[in-house]
């Protein structure tokens, strides 16, 4: 090898291929572990046990943390950033106050990998990036060390399919002892010496076993006992546990040719786990830090079994062939150990236990040292030790390498019972009898200990689940709660949502399970944006299409589908060993981000969409692609049909599927439902209402901020007239304005043209009073309350509080007005859980029905539109606490509007423009349901009611994906028919505003529909801003009118001028299409859209859909749309049609 002047680095050579590499990433070494010198190497020391140096202090502590937390932040792109700096500063000040620090978990996680990655005599680092890390830093006893060691064991062994895992304990700190494994290996063989002399068992590990034996150890006396594990927490007190035998899984030892070898009766140990290693990390030394991977056949045959100083079973098997064992000339000791290696092979691969020959194992390692040397200039490695018996048939033989350590590194400790005080903890002499008795009794109460805790600890102190959501009316967040409820009985759940969720650290996390609601036309919500454009970034930086910046959900869940296949992307429930065979030598790309993370996601919609969950599919294929394994197949859920039953089956597999991927097991007594699907889920809380610290009605904006995570201001109503209809017969459109006289607030109020204002509605005193009256017993109407949850939750990780609802301090009459949404038809959830408070069975029976059965509960809503009042009314047996109802009921969600008018035209206040909606029967006459009322939307009829002077709630929502083009001069064609006029209004009111400073603007078509004239919304309006020039052309049509002939907007575009003059806007000029309104109209729009490509491009159907495609995902077609409107007949029909269908189904 040489080293070049010019700053290539040193140069290696692979003297069998003669690829040249060159070295830069020694130069970052600062580890003096090597005493080589001019004239004497010194690499070839093994060099692996050290003497104890004192704990680190100040700057040396300082120093690595400084370098290892800046490289932490660069590997998540966030070097330099305020998060960078700010962390920086907490560590400095933590160094100063105690020499030390509390590193993060993530950190850990990439510290632990990352010292794996740069470990140079490890040839199995290829998949570091799929260690699994169990932080144990909380355990502070040698049983607790115990239990998180059976656990690793647990998961790595995982029934054959061995996964590496490293579990940590606590670092080395002043004050106390070090934490310490004594084992070399996590599982081994003693060795007893006998009288003669001779050893029986494996003699790697006699010294650990004769200690063993000093701390009160007795072993069975066979040649293949396996080793207790023995332990020191912070106390410094040494304690032996034996393993369960379950725990250990042993290959018993067959050869295909010869066998009187498997007649010898020979076994070994699946899992390799090195366990006397120590993390140097950070500035940090974490002494306890058992690893393991898994074997390589040579490592067994050649140096376990082969090796004089072990096994030496190189002349037994040597005999059992026939080999001439007195002359060396006969190679009988080379032949000897081959075949010995063909038979750890051949067991090992029988059983469907991973291993990895050597030959491959050299291959894979060659591939990854020259794609080390591509991403970061080099691969320590020491020659020796990745290179196996034989080696000079490998790639690796004619590698040159470099050897050196980097941080953060696996280094080598002292051996801790050549130090330890034994006699210090001697109990004094006791009889033989008293001896044998105390062993048995500890042997068999830590055996029900273990059993005990096994059960209650397990995973759940250490295995997170990351529960993502995005939603916009709040559906998922509540499915997303449910989950949690359900994964608290093994796994510690946390629920975020995406817009809170720092992508960067998701490599990070064990389990990742999403549910995510598809908005409008196949879009996110407006909260899961960033995370979706965050996952895309990754997909294009692992090497993927780079051009799908702009694509839209359900275009790159295709694209991804079409690339990876539908099998890999609907894989089974969960990869069983008999239907996958683990591949240690497979090669994991730096592309494989999210190599280490588990997932399963829920997807939310509507079949009425074209774009069925679009979102939850795309980010289904997005994770799945960036190397996340997928534990459960996606799951659609249906708003049309069944939803609930889909996420309660769903959520029940997954925490199924989940258990098994992290080998949890649950005791019996945990099994109960959710709703009426088997389930584990925690029992559900005891609840009660207290009486508040402070009297009185608070105010309530700070907590609707909170809760919603954007400012909500209070409005006041200053202007409330009908603009078409009668608020007194029929259905009718208003117009509203909310105004603001506060300076600061008028500082802090932004919005553009397309934006939308977020209206917090109130349900009807009258409405709430008679609920309230239905309540049993009949809480006070002028207490204040607080919602109590005080009974703790059992779980297997222990007692768990957990309050399983905020609502600030209120009045029961303020909660159910103000939080609660009793307007809303009750889920089929909703119904199987008040069905036990039915005292008429009956009625408990009806009850149950319908929330068994999709069909008859579809059936059931649409024919009576159910609210809360109207439920007990029906069902009159329902005797119900207001807590439950408190509890039970989901928080009612914002509605959003429009807003129809300009900031640079009206500074202090907001327009919006309101449909009033009440469920008709085909479009025009209100529904009459048998209790006898009719039903109106709730945040409408609030609006409809508001007088002036009345304090509205409500907060702004950016809607970028409805802005105008940058530049003004770009054309737009606008569609809304009805209330759809509401954020035109905005965009035509905006650009007479840029026409009065002189703003050359490009053409704008409007195009409107209504049933008559009279309902035609802003005519003279349009007719102002026509005549100004901020609209070119103003097209309505109307459907209902008597003279008129009866047309649609989808008619006005087809005609023959307008039509091209659409197809030269969107073609030839750049233009842009906004449509806002119901999705029949929207689709339908669509369609013309398409028609009118294809008939003045002159181009066929498939081109022409493809023309328009390619205008969504430019960003130049915009649509908002209004969702299922409870008056369409189109509506009424499909959820009829659903129903029919799920009932034939039954049946």
């Amino acid at each position: 090898m040489k080293q070049h002047a010019n700053n290539e680095g040193i140069r290696l050579k692979n003297w069998s291929t003669g690829e040249v590499l060159y070295d830069t990433l020694h130069s970052t070494s600062n580890v003096k572990a090597l005493n080589c010198r001019s004239t004497i190497c010194t690499a070839n020391h093994m060099n692996t046990i050290k003497e104890v140096k004192p704990i680190r202090t100040g700057d040396a502590v300082l120093d690595d943390a400084k370098k290892f937390i800046d490289e932490f932040y660069a590997s998540i792109e966030k070097f330099g950033s305020a998060e960078h700096l700010n962390r920086w500063s907490e560590i400095k000040t933590q160094i100063e106050e105690s020499d030390g620090y509390i590193m993060k978990t993530e950190e850990l996680k990439y510290g632990a990998t990352v010292a794996w990655r740069n470990a140079p005599r490890c040839p199995g680092r290829i998949q570091w990036k799929k260690l699994q890390v169990f932080d144990s830093r909380h355990v502070g006893t040698a049983q607790g060390m115990f239990e998180a060691m059976c656990t690793h064991l647990q998961y790595a062994t995982n029934g054959g399919i061995l996964r590496s895992a490293i579990t940590v304990f606590p670092p080395r700190q002043k004050g106390r002892c070090d934490f310490r494994v004594w084992n070399s290996t996590m599982i081994g063989y003693a060795c007893y010496k006998q009288p003669d002399g001779t050893l029986l068992g494996d003699p790697f590990n006699l010294e650990l076993t004769q200690a063993a034996q000093k701390l009160g150890w007795a072993g069975k006396g066979t040649r293949q006992d396996i080793l207790p594990l023995i332990v020191q927490a912070g106390d410094g007190e040494a304690h032996f546990f034996d393993i369960p035998e379950d725990l250990v899984l042993q290959v018993p030892l067959r050869h295909p040719k010869y066998e009187k070898f498997t007649d010898l009766g020979y076994k070994w140990f699946a899992l390799p786990g090195v366990s006397c290693l120590k993390l140097d990390c950070g500035g940090l030394e974490f002494s306890a830090i058992p690893f393991s991977g898994w074997y390589s056949d040579s490592e067994i045959g050649s140096r376990d079994l082969g090796d004089k100083h072990r096994f030496n079973l190189a002349p037994v098997m040597a005999g059992i062939m026939g080999l001439n064992t007195e002359t060396n000339e006969s190679n009988w000791r080379d032949l000897a150990v081959s075949e010995l290696v063909v038979a750890v092979a051949h067991s090992f691969r029988e059983a469907k236990i991973t291993i990895v020959d050597h030959q491959t194992a050299c291959e894979t390692f060659i591939e990854h040292f020259k794609s080390e040397h591509e991403e970061r200039g080099g691969c320590p490695t020491d020659w020796v030790w990745v290179n196996p018996p034989g080696s000079f048939t490998t790639p690796v033989y004619h590698q040159e390498v470099l050897f050196y350590w980097i941080k953060p590194l696996y280094d080598y400790q002292d051996q801790p019972w050549k130090t330890y005080n034994f006699g210090k903890h001697f109990r004094g002499t006791l009889e033989k009898r008293e001896i044998d008795y105390l062993k048995r009794f500890r042997h068999m109460a830590r055996a029900a200990l273990f059993a005990q805790r096994m059960f209650m600890k397990a995973y759940a102190n250490r295995t997170k689940a990351m529960i993502l959501y995005a939603t916009e009316t709040g559906k998922s967040l509540g499915f997303a709660k449910q989950l949690a409820h359900v994964f608290s009985k093994a796994f510690k759940p946390e629920v975020m949502c995406m817009k809170d969720y720092d992508v960067a650290k998701m490599e990070f996390q064990d389990l990742i399970l999403v549910v995510a609601s598809t908005f409008g036309s196949g879009d996110p919500p407006d909260n899961g944006e960033k995370f979706y454009k965050s996952l895309k970034k990754r997909f294009v930086e692992q090497g993927n299409t780079p051009n799908i910046a702009s694509d839209k959900p359900a275009r790159l869940a295709a694209r991804i589908q079409a690339q990876e296949g539908e099998r890999n992307m609907r894989g089974p429930l969960v990869k069983l060993p008999s239907q996958r065979f683990e591949d240690p030598a497979q090669i994991v790309k730096s592309s494989d981000w999210l190599i280490n993370v588990r997932f399963s996601c829920f997807a939310l919609g509507s079949t009425v969409y074209k774009d069925y969950c679009a979102f939850g599919k795309a980010l289904d294929a997005l994770l799945g692609s960036l190397g996340a394994e997928r534990i459960h197949r996606l799951e659609c859920g249906d708003e049309m049909s069944g939803q609930e039953k889909t996420f309660k089956k769903w959520a029940n597999d997954t925490f199924q599927a989940a258990c098994e991927a992290f080998h949890i097991k649950l005791p019996t007594k945990a099994v109960v439902t959710i709703g009426t699907e088997s389930v584990q889920e925690p029992v559900q809380s005891n609840m009660e209402l207290i009486f508040a610290d402070a009297p009185g009605r608070p105010h309530f904006t700070e907590y609707f901020s909170n809760a919603i995570g954007e400012e909500v201001l209070p409005l006041t109503v200053t202007y409330n007239e009908v603009i078409a209809g009668s608020r007194d017969a029929g259905p009718c459109t208003i117009q509203i304005k909310l105004s603001w006289q506060d300076v600061a607030m008028n500082k802090a109020v932004s919005f553009e043209p397309g934006d939308q204002l977020g209206i917090l509605p109130q349900n009807g005193d009258d409405m709430v009073l008679k609920l309230i009256q239905r309540l049993d017993p009949v809480p006070s109407l002028e207490q204040t309350y607080r919602l109590m949850t005080p009974n703790e939750i059992s779980t297997i990780a222990g007692p768990n509080k957990e309050f399983v609802r905020y609502l600030p301090p209120a009045t029961v009459f303020d909660w159910f007005k103000k939080f609660l949404d009793i307007t809303t038809p009750p889920t089929m959830m909703l119904l199987s859980e008040l069905a036990t408070y039915a005292t008429n069975q009956t009625e408990k029976e009806r009850l149950n029905r319908l929330s068994e059965d999709p069909g008859k509960y579809l059936h059931w809503r649409r024919s009576r539109w159910p609210t809360i009042l109207s439920l007990l009314e029906e069902f009159s047996s329902l005797s119900i606490p207001a807590v439950v109802l408190i509890y039970k009921l989901p928080l009612m969600q914002p509605c959003f509007y429009s807003i129809s008018s300009c900031l640079l035209s009206s500074p202090t206040c907001v327009d919006l423009t309101v449909g009033v909606v009440n469920i008709t029967d085909d479009g025009s006459s209100p529904v009459i349901f048998p209790d006898g009322s009719s039903r109106s939307g709730l945040c409408s009829m609030y609006l409809n009611q508001a007088t002036i002077g009345t304090t509205v709630n409500a907060f702004f929502r950016s809607e970028p994906r409805f802005h105008l083009p940058e530049n003004p001069t770009v054309p737009i064609i606008m569609v809304g028919p009805g209330t759809g006029i509401a954020p035109f209004r905005s965009f035509w009111m905006h650009r007479a505003e840029l026409m009065k400073v002189g703003q050359h603007l490009g053409a704008a078509i409007f195009y409107g529909g209504y049933r008559t004239q009279e309902l035609d919304l802003y005519r003279e309006e349009k007719w102002k801003y026509h005549n100004m020039g901020a609209i070119e052309l103003a097209a309505t049509a109307y459907s209902r009118e008597v003279v008129i002939e009866r047309e649609f907007v989808q008619h006005k575009m087809m005609i023959d001028a307008n039509a091209r003059r659409i197809y030269e806007l969107l073609d030839s000029h750049g233009g842009h299409i906004y449509v806002c309104g119901d999705f029949y109209m929207a689709n339908d729009v669509k369609s013309v859209v398409v028609s009118i490509f294809q008939e003045y491009g002159n181009i066929n159907a498939d081109e022409a859909a493809s023309a328009v495609e390619n205008l969504i995902n430019s960003g130049r077609y915009h649509e908002d749309i209004f969702g299922i409107t409870v008056g369409a007949r189109k509506t009424h029909l499909e959820y009829k049609r659903k129903a029919r269908l799920m009932k034939d189904n039954a049946v």
